[in-house]
């Protein structure tokens, strides 16, 4: 069964992305983060405020849980602990 990690956003509300398809995560600066999609080609860039305060580490920790929980618990939050604020999610290339 597939597995999940949510991210709340203001903007583009509850944002699923399938913990198959990342790569690698990555804080780009206080109010951008990227996740990097297993194609090779792609990439989630969420913006808020406040990333540097943890979100490459909230969203593998949230994908370490996904991993670990049953299958019956498809998705995992991203936590916002530290202050971080998710406002929008777009997809681009790399």
């Amino acid at each position: 069964m597939a597995k999940y990690i949510t991210l709340d956003t203001a903007s583009d509300g509850n944002v699923h992305v399938n913990t198959d398809q990342v790569l690698y995560v990555e804080t780009v600066s206080s109010t951008a983060g990227d996740i990097f999609l297993a194609n090779g080609t792609h990439k989630l860039t969420v913006t808020g405020t406040g990333l540097t305060s943890g979100f490459a580490e909230n969203v593998n920790a949230a994908l370490v849980k996904a991993a670990e929980t049953s299958w019956t618990n498809a998705a995992v939050p991203v936590s916002k602990d530290g202050g971080l604020v998710f406002t929008s999610i777009a997809i681009g290339t790399i």
